[in-house]
This record gives C-alpha cells, structure tokens and sequence, in this order.
C-alpha cells in the first residue's frame, strides 16, 4: 500500500476490487525440476489445475503430505509449451538458463487474455520487452519478477511499471533454504568421501 494510503484509503480499497482467486484457475508451470514441482504442490494445494512443461517429457508422482501425517498422491504428466501457454491463468517460470528466450513475443501472444506470469528461474528466460508490451496491450495483466535479464542494474522501465511486483533475486534466501542447501552440500560431501 502506498503513503497514500493513510488518506486515501477507501480509494485504494476500492481499486483492488477486481482481484483473482486462484482456486479452481489454472496453473502453468514451465520447468518440472525440484523448484517446479515445490510449486506444482502449492498450486494444487490451493485448488488450482496443473498443466506443467518440461524440455523433456516426463511424469511426476507428487506427494502433498500434511500436518496431521496424512498424505496424498497425485501424477503429473507434462503436456507440450504450447498447451501450457494457451490454457494458463496463472504461469510460473522455474528453468535452468536458456541460450535464447522462452517467453518471448511469439509465446505471449498464445497466451490467455490477462494471464499472470512469475519467473523465478533465471534472467534472460522471458523478453522482458516483449512482456511490457503484452502488459500496455492487455494480455497479461501482471508479472512477478525475481529475476532480471540486466542484473544488478534492471532497466527503469521494468521498475516503474505498477503491473509488476519486483524483488531482487532473492527466490532462496529464506534462512530455511540455505540450511537445506547446507545439508544437501554436506550429505553430496558425505557420499564422496564414501566412494573413494
């Protein structure tokens, strides 16, 4: 909320009216590596519908389990890029670094009207012109982006767009994360060691 926001309450309650639930909405998400799947499982927890892209086909048994030891198990078999883009409400980017963009022009006009993309994968991953313009025409309504093609230095353009919710790269600095990734480094060391 803005510093306008003590005077101008009302005004900006008002204005956030056309919000989006994402129960029953459908969930694009491009990349099934750890990252994918962690938001496959979050989407699906909410009641959203998956449909998921990976370079190379595959299927996924995902396991949501619970706070009371319960579990369930879901399968999650990828679908082509193009049935993913034209079918999305909502997409998540969560790939390894490509030589060329993913998202660009040719994919965001296949795209649904007023789709919300996040990428938290890499800078680079989406033309981040081509994604102002699908904004100004109305095919996507709002980004989130933790990534940048220009970093440390994102263009201006991107950081006054008010359809864009921005951070600065910071999809794994939870303290949770970096101990997982201390503990992952740790068991890889352990496993080496082992072999030799």
């Amino acid at each position: 909320m803005p510093l306008e926001g003590e005077t101008n309450f009302n005004a900006l309650k008002k204005s956030f009216n056309n919000a989006t639930e994402l129960s029953g909405k459908t969930l694009g998400v491009i990349g099934m590596g750890n990252i994918g799947i962690e938001v496959i499982k979050m989407g699906v927890s909410l009641g959203m519908k998956i449909l998921a892209y990976n370079r190379t086909p595959k299927t996924e048994n995902i396991q949501l389990s619970f706070f009371d030891g319960q579990s369930l198990d879901f399968e999650i078999k990828s679908v082509n890029l193009d049935e993913v883009l034209k079918n999305s409400d909502f997409i998540s980017l969560n790939t390894s670094k490509t030589d060329e963009y993913l998202i660009d022009s040719k994919e965001l006009k296949l795209m649904k009207e007023g789709v919300f993309i996040a990428n938290t994968a890499r800078g680079g991953v989406i033309n981040e012109v081509a994604l102002l313009d699908a904004i100004e025409s109305g095919k996507v309504y709002g980004a989130a982006l933790d990534v940048f093609e220009k970093e440390p230095t994102p263009e201006v353009l991107i950081l006054m767009n008010p359809a864009l919710s921005l951070s600065p790269h910071v999809g794994g600095n939870t303290m949770d994360a970096q101990n997982r990734i201390g503990e992952e480094l740790a068991q890889q060391i352990i496993k080496i060691k082992a072999q030799l």
